[in-house]
């Protein structure tokens, strides 16, 4: 199955509250029926964010990529993290550790490593129940909490006037932008992509866009 494509609504958005509610009011002119959201923590991309997710945070995973090996500061990278005691389990591939202050002071990470939040332990945790569809209020509350965290937040929902629903709907991207099948942090840009699905010819695609009046950028491949 192929990507879908996305197409930047705008130009990004002062705040996260502004936001999602650009993101409400395009599933209200174009969605049908209802939409599940689905709310994704990105990686840890600076040492302001990793201070901001042991607010509700105690566990992450640096994680290797085996292509960096020789890539600079990659091998001295796990070497320290050895020597502050931290268990890989896989050599120069994954450690797990709890969010530990000294911790920051690794960020910048070097190229091909990447840090991912896991869950937190009660009560430490983010005001978001894991999995479950969200009330208006409760997405209010964790966009609020967002702070500088790079999330990204899809609802998966039929546009009005698209033939082909699949992999339609709205992707917010909160303190990122929307690369190529993924986003990239971007602090304190919040942006707001459509995603006219897989099955849309690029002609039906350009032919909606235009008609929909909105201004919005090149199409990027999707989901």
């Amino acid at each position: 199955m192929g990507a879908s494509t996305l197409y930047q609504v705008g130009n990004a958005l002062p705040n996260a509250s502004s936001a999602l509610a650009c993101a409400r009011q395009l599933l209200t002119r174009f969605g049908t029926g209802a939409a599940r959201a689905e709310f994704a923590f990105n990686d840890i991309a600076t040492s302001e964010q990793f201070h901001y997710a042991r607010r509700y945070f105690s566990h992450g995973t640096f994680m290797g990529d085996e292509r960096y090996l020789n890539a600079p500061g990659y091998r001295e990278f796990w070497q320290t993290l050895a020597r502050w005691g931290f268990e890989e389990k896989y050599e120069g591939l994954w450690v797990e550790t709890d969010l530990q202050p000294q911790l920051a002071a690794l960020w910048p990470l070097p190229e091909g490593v990447q840090f991912q939040l896991l869950s937190g332990s009660t009560p430490r945790t983010f005001p978001l129940r894991s999995g479950d569809d969200l009330t208006a209020p409760e997405m209010d509350i964790a966009v609020a909490a967002v702070g500088p965290l790079t999330v990204d937040i899809n609802w998966y929902s039929s546009l009005l006037g698209l033939p082909a629903p699949k992999l339609c709907g709205v992707q917010l991207c909160l303190n990122g932008v929307w690369t190529v099948q993924c986003s990239e942090p971007a602090p304190g840009a919040h942006a707001v992509y459509l995603s006219i699905g897989t099955q849309n010819s690029e002609e039906i695609a350009e032919r909606w866009l235009h008609e929909t009046g909105l201004d919005v950028g090149e199409g990027l491949a999707g989901w």
